[in-house]
């Protein structure tokens, strides 16, 4: 019986404390089905750091994300791969031991990365919201809802 409890308890602990599904950018599917949510941080960010933790309670945020959006987690300090991204590459640019992903260049706020950041995109391409420092779970949720609204209500006229 001990052995039972146990082999329960832990089962439960690894659904518990999995983290969200996230995609890289060479693993989105050509036709997109959702938006993508591109969460942007570094290493060295304590806010950061607090934005993963406050997601990882919330189960609910995490199922959420998985079933409405493709989920980026990007690091663009250490991300030194090439990326193509709605048809246009992008580099990483190095600047001695240090750098950063003109990626993160191109799709931040006055062209300047803050961290964490929040970028919601479109099937199209479009930057639908960006949010520059942390954001709270209902938020994020909020969010992720209305996204999904506009994209089933909003056709282009040949999918009429």
């Amino acid at each position: 019986m001990k052995i039972l409890t146990f082999i329960l308890l832990m089962i439960s602990g690894i659904f518990h404390s999995q983290e969200v599904r996230s995609y890289g950018f060479e693993n989105l599917p050509d036709k997109l089905e959702k938006p993508i949510l591109i969460y942007m941080k570094t290493d060295w960010c304590s806010i950061c750091k607090i934005q993963k933790y406050q997601m990882e309670k919330s189960l609910e945020l995490r199922n959420l994300i998985d079933e409405k959006v493709y989920f980026i987690t990007f690091n663009p300090e250490k991300h030194k791969e090439s990326i193509t991204f709605f048809g246009e590459d992008y580099n990483y640019i190095s600047n001695g031991n240090s750098g950063i992903h003109e990626l993160a260049v191109e799709i931040s706020s006055n062209k300047k990365p803050v961290y964490p950041s929040w970028i919601l995109i479109d099937k199209d391409g479009k930057i639908l919201f960006r949010n520059e420092g942390l954001i709270d779970n209902q938020t994020l949720k909020l969010l992720i809802n209305t996204s999904t609204a506009l994209s089933l209500t909003i056709k282009k006229p040949s999918e009429n």
